[in-house]
């Protein structure tokens, strides 16, 4: 893809200029109304970042209903915007569908553990609510799935994740696009190893207040686990990706910014030494991997475990960030100099500014649907090569594996029959 191409589809604008709504005036309502807002998974990422960042903007939304599994989990969430607003209107759910069919909710803030994400997204999306939610799907399929229900209903969709508006990354991606490093070679990324939780790790059943089959929802059935169900759900490959989706989500989000692969993805990627996985009988993602991606432009990207860091190197220069949103160092004081650019990034505070500020002007949210899939794909692509334990060839174009039908087989996965997408969206192919 020539920049021109990338620039046009990712909403970067020239430098000086404005972005474009798609739409003229709000969508659904008045510019004066207050957005309302119902938040689904009020875990820790659901309160403590989402949900308090909803609540301090009371000019633009209205927090009107909360909804958890986990009812004292709600209860809290409930209590906390209460708190804030000095009233007693907001509303607990413990099934997010009574949620959906609240025709008083204008958009909702997904927070729930990833094997979730793309089922609600697309139950919402088809009672026409916006949507703002966490990070990523759980396969490739799916992504695709959830890009051409978005496509189809025109609701705002943002994808809930810091990074496009970091100002750290936000200036390495400026640095990549406006030349600064020259023709771009090589990114190196490092992703923190998890530590696992030492207590919590018995089978035992579901406290009283959690719906415990509407947690593993598509997933398959089974026993209730304290540590696998709330935070530590990343570490089971039936409600997350591991590391790799978690951490590698961000990192690799500027990385595909930056080189311009926002709306495509590598052509291969080669799992290098020994992988080491979780195998106490609970959690069983990768812990310890090195992988080698490859673009069609010969830029190469090796995601491992270790530290948290990125560095983009090209032939005239590197920029790195070593440690979550630390000042960038590079290999000379030019590389960081800004004052004058030809490309600007849209930015905004943080993504429920843009998101809330997307359904009032009626435009798309800078952290679309479609660029989320295509990282979420870099990433799977990652942990099916993995498994297989064998170099992959992928087709970013197709959005399929070259001669490897195995592979392919890995690109969706069997839901329970009752959340299945058949049963969730019967009009759209998965």
């Amino acid at each position: 893809m020539d920049r021109r191409t990338f620039l046009r589809n990712s909403g970067i604008v020239a430098a000086g200029t404005s972005i474009i709504p798609l739409h003229s005036g709000c969508i659904g309502k008045n510019p004066n109304d207050l957005i309302t807002i119902g938040m689904i998974g009020v875990g820790s990422q659901g309160v403590e970042r989402n949900l308090r960042h909803y609540l301090k903007y009371p000019k633009l939304c209205r927090v009107v209903a909360v909804c958890d599994v986990s009812l004292t989990r709600a209860t809290s969430a409930k209590n906390l915007t209460n708190n804030t607003y000095k009233t007693k209107d907001c509303k607990v759910y413990q099934d997010f569908r009574e949620l959906l069919d609240d025709k008083s909710i204008d958009a909702v803030q997904i927070s729930t553990p990833d094997h979730w994400h793309v089922p609600i997204t697309i139950m919402a999306a088809l009672k026409g609510k916006h949507v703002c939610c966490e990070k990523p799907t759980l396969t490739i399929d799916e992504g695709r799935l959830l890009c051409d229900v978005i496509n189809k209903t025109g609701i705002v969709y943002q994808v809930s994740v810091e990074d496009r508006f970091e100002p750290v990354y936000h200036q390495m991606a400026e640095i990549a696009l406006n030349g600064r490093l020259g023709k771009l070679n090589h990114i190196e990324i490092s992703l923190p190893t998890p530590e696992l939780p030492k207590e919590g790790l018995e089978i035992t059943k579901p406290p009283k207040d959690l719906d415990f089959d509407l947690f593993l929802g598509p997933a398959p059935e089974i026993p209730y686990v304290f540590s696998r169900t709330f935070y530590h759900f990343r570490w089971y490959d039936a409600f997350s990706g591991g590391v790799l989706t978690d951490w590698g989500a961000h990192y690799c989000d500027t990385a595909q910014l930056a080189s311009g692969n926002d709306l495509s993805g590598s052509t291969e990627v080669v799992p290098f030494g020994e992988t080491r996985y979780y195998n106490d009988g609970i959690f069983n993602t990768a812990y310890q991997f090195d992988l080698r991606y490859k673009y069609a432009n010969d830029l190469t990207m090796r995601l491992k475990c270790g530290d948290a860091s990125i560095r983009i190197e090209g032939d005239e220069g590197w920029v790195e960030s070593v440690g979550w949103t630390s000042k960038l160092a590079a290999s000379n004081e030019k590389v960081l100099d800004l004052t004058t650019k030809k490309i600007a990034l849209p930015t905004a505070s943080d993504e429920f500014i843009d998101f809330l500020r997307s359904i009032k002007e009626g435009r798309k949210a800078i952290y679309t649907a479609e660029t989320g899939h295509r990282t979420s794909s870099l990433l799977h692509c990652g942990n099916i090569a993995l498994k297989l334990n064998t170099k992959l060839e992928w087709d970013p174009v197709k959005e399929k594996f070259i001669n490897n039908p195995d592979a392919d087989k890995l690109r969706k996965r069997v839901m329970r029959e009752k959340w299945s997408y058949s049963k969730i969206c019967p009009d759209f192919k998965y």
